[in-house]
C-alpha cells in the first residue's frame, strides 16, 4: 500500500484506501472478539499482521481500533490500554517503552474548513511521532503533526496540538509543558 503524502489533499474514499480499511476492519473484528484465554495467541499471530512494524513484548488491551495499520510502527516493550484509537492515514511512529492509558486517540487526518471540500471527501494528513519512554495518560487526544519527545509524561485528559519537547511533564487543553522532568 502506498503511503499517503503529508499535507497533500487526497480523497478518503479512494478505492485502494477503502480496501485496506476493510482488510484492517476484518482483522480487528477477529482481534476484538477473541476469547480472553486466547489473548497471548492473538498477540503472537494477529496483532503483528495489523501494523507495519511491531516490536517485541508489546501488549494491547482490547478493544482496539486502527484505521489502516500499515502506516504505524511501534517499538519494543510498549503497553496500550483498552480503547486505543489510531487513525493512521499518515505515518504514526511510536518508540520503545511507551505506556498508553485507556481511551487514547492518535489522529493524523485533517479535514478542510471548506464544507464543500469536506462533503467531497477531501482531507490531508500529518505524521505523528511519539518518542521512547513516554507515558500517555487516560483520555488523551494527539492531533496530526505532533512530535512527543523522549521521556515525556502527558497528563490525563490532555489534547496535544503542538510538539512536546523531551524530558517534560505536559498536560491540559491544549496540552502545555508544565515543567522539566528526568
Amino acid at each position: 500500500m502506498k503511503q499517503i503524502k503529508q499535507n497533500t489533499p487526497y480523497k478518503g474514499n479512494d478505492d485502494e484506501l477503502l480496501a485496506q480499511k476493510e482488510k484492517t476492519a476484518e482483522l480487528l473484528f477477529d482481534i476484538n472478539h477473541s476469547r480472553p484465554n486466547k489473548r497471548v495467541e492473538v498477540h503472537q499471530t494477529l496483532i503483528p499482521k495489523l501494523f507495519k512494524k511491531l516490536g517485541k513484548n508489546t501488549w494491547f488491551e482490547f478493544p482496539l481500533n486502527v484505521a489502516y495499520g500499515c502506516f504505524t510502527e511501534i517499538g519494543h516493550n510498549c503497553y496500550f490500554n483498552h480503547h486505543l484509537s489510531v487513525e493512521d492515514g499518515g505515518k504514526v511512529k511510536i518508540g520503545n517503552n511507551v505506556i498508553v492509558g485507556p481511551y487514547v486517540g492518535i489522529y493524523t487526518a485533517q479535514h478542510p474548513l471548506d464544507s464543500e471540500k469536506r462533503k467531497e471527501g477531501w482531507q490531508t494528513v500529518q505524521d505523528i511521532t511519539i518518542g521512547n519512554n513516554v507515558w500517555i495518560g487516560a483520555n488523551v487526544t494527539i492531533l496530526s503533526g505532533v512530535t512527543i519527545g523522549d521521556n515525556v509524561v502527558i497528563g490525563a485528559g490532555s489534547v496535544v496540538t503542538k510538539d512536546i519537547p523531551a524530558n517534560t511533564l505536559a498536560y491540559g487543553v491544549p496540552c502545555k509543558v508544565i515543567r522539566k522532568i528526568k
